[in-house]
């Protein structure tokens, strides 16, 4: 991969994981947009009801396609389907006794 396409593929991360987090946040959470210590974009999403939990999303291409991530290298969702990446982070970062409230 050329520098060009390393640069082109980070500045699309962060336009997704920007989109993102906009509806995360309007959902609630609190969100910022930065990079991991080995440069990649990452969105850290912190829950607001509870601080200590937090999340850092990633978006990259597999298979063609591009796609959420957890940080441990687990998919979320495909990043055309913002609706459940949304609904899988909102999940992750709700305390498990308000999930069925």
């Amino acid at each position: 991969m050329t520098t060009t396409d390393k640069v082109a593929n980070a500045t699309t991360a962060t336009a997704h994981l920007q989109a993102l987090g906009e509806v995360l946040q309007s959902r609630g959470l609190h969100v910022r947009v930065g990079a991991t210590a080995g440069g990649l974009p990452q969105l850290i999403v912190i829950s607001t009801a509870v601080p200590t939990l937090s999340e850092v999303i990633l978006a990259a291409q597999r298979d063609g396609r591009w796609w959420f991530w957890w940080s441990w290298a687990e998919r979320i969702a495909p990043i055309d389907d913002m609706a459940t990446a949304v609904t899988q982070i909102c999940r992750a970062l709700t305390p498990a006794g308000d999930r069925d409230r």
